[in-house]
């Protein structure tokens, strides 16, 4: 098996359970999760269960999206699946968002609506150092890395500035990603395609 692969597609395309099906079910797998659960949200939250009872059950998962590289570092596992790199990069550009709201007199919305191209620039470097993190651990780890990821680029351009910054981000990861990778599938309505 490739030591890192990207499997890409709209939602509800089928993706995850491709990137999924791309181990054995006896391999002992890692989950990286970065969904976070929000007991709130009852949909979501069937909606992740439904992912959960997919999965193996020798398979481990880790519920995280920050310090992802230095988790794997530490990690005696050898093969990893990172479900979803949008919600990762998602919750981290919140992160980042709410913490300067701490120290100014606007909320999250009014923020983001005023961040400057050094302040976007700023949050997409943080982002794409967690990525390089994770791609040059993989590599140096000799470990086997699944990423599954939404594809961006075949939409409209969005409306409101927080979907364009955030699809920005998504694109450049997305290419950062597939440009490492050894193999890139892309899913649409449940076929995989092979285009790497």
């Amino acid at each position: 098996m490739e030591h890192l692969i990207m499997v890409t597609g709209g939602s509800r395309s089928g993706k995850s359970e491709f990137a999924e099906n791309l181990y054995s079910r006896d391999q002992e797998v890692c989950y990286i999760a970065t969904g976070m659960v929000n007991l709130s949200d009852a949909e979501m939250t069937d909606r992740i269960h439904r992912h959960q009872e997919r999965r193996s059950d020798i398979w481990t998962t880790e519920e995280r999206y920050h310090h992802i590289a230095h988790y794997m570092d530490n990690s005696k596992i050898e093969y990893f699946l990172l479900d979803d790199a949008t919600n990762m990069i998602t919750n981290l550009f919140f992160d980042w968002v709410n913490l300067q709201v701490e120290d100014h007199p606007k909320d999250f919305d009014d923020y983001v609506e005023n961040m400057t191209s050094k302040d976007i620039d700023i949050v997409s470097g943080l982002i794409m150092q967690q990525w390089n993190n994770i791609i040059e651990i993989n590599s140096r780890r000799n470990k086997t890395l699944v990423v599954v990821t939404n594809e961006v680029g075949l939409g409209i351009v969005p409306a409101n500035k927080l979907s364009r910054v955030l699809r920005d981000i998504y694109g450049d990861a997305n290419k950062l990603i597939a440009s490492c990778a050894d193999e890139v599938w892309f899913v649409v309505s449940g076929i995989p395609k092979k285009i790497k």
